[in-house]
């Protein structure tokens, strides 16, 4: 089961795409022993077939994520709240942009997870004001707080 670790979030992230953003989520998770430098490229590669952007109400959100044995060390989740928002298309509607201001970075080492563990971190998108709580949040350790109940709930 992931979890959220103050180790792997950021807040007020200063970036102009997200490309960039993804790049300092995952150079987090290489520096803090989740995944390797290449899980970079499997996030875009994936992010440009299967977009992760989500109409969240209040702040919208994106959620990239690859399942890869090789390039993931250990199952990581990484958050980060952004100081400007950054552009992502639209899971359901490809050819839509959304103004994104939170970005969820799963790393998985397994399909058999994957359902559940996206299934986990979108009960945080149906928390009613949750997502505005954590795009406010100041420091990670709130982030943390705010996120591991709806987690760690059994589904």
């Amino acid at each position: 089961m992931l979890t959220v670790t103050e180790e792997n979030v950021l807040v007020n992230v200063e970036a102009d795409s997200k490309e960039e953003v993804i790049q300092i989520m995952v150079d987090l998770l290489v520096k803090n022993g989740c995944v390797k430098p290449e899980y970079y490229g499997i996030l875009i590669s994936r992010e440009e077939k299967y977009p992760t952007g989500l109409p969240t109400e209040g702040v919208h959100a994106a959620i990239p994520h690859g399942c890869s044995e090789g390039s993931v060390l250990k199952p990581a989740i990484a958050v980060a709240t952004l100081a400007r928002k950054v552009m992502f298309r639209n899971m359901a509607n490809k050819e839509e942009e959304l103004p994104v201001g939170i970005v969820f970075v799963l790393a998985l080492t397994s399909e058999q997870t994957l359902a559940d563990d996206l299934n986990r971190v979108m009960s945080v998108f149906s928390e009613g004001d949750l997502l505005t709580k954590i795009y406010a949040a100041k420091t990670g350790s709130e982030i943390v707080k705010l996120m591991s109940k709806p987690l760690t709930e059994d589904q």
